[in-house]
């Protein structure tokens, strides 16, 4: 019987911080140079290549 290795993605959220710009793009071109993952030693041992796919905006109530 043949057997089969199973892989997962992981999907998690992470706050990147707040920025003033004159639009939610440029919000989130500001952002990317501060969106970057790090993770504990125990979870290093059972994750691999964590990466940050995409960034949202949110506009903040002043």
């Amino acid at each position: 019987m043949p057997k089969y290795m199973i892989h997962a993605t992981v999907v998690a959220s992470k706050y990147i911080g707040e920025y003033e710009a004159e639009t939610e793009e440029r919000a989130i071109e500001m952002a990317w140079k501060d969106a970057h993952v790090s993770i504990c030693h125990q979870c290093s041992g059972e994750v691999d290549e964590p990466q940050i796919d995409e960034l949202h905006a949110e506009k903040v109530d002043q």
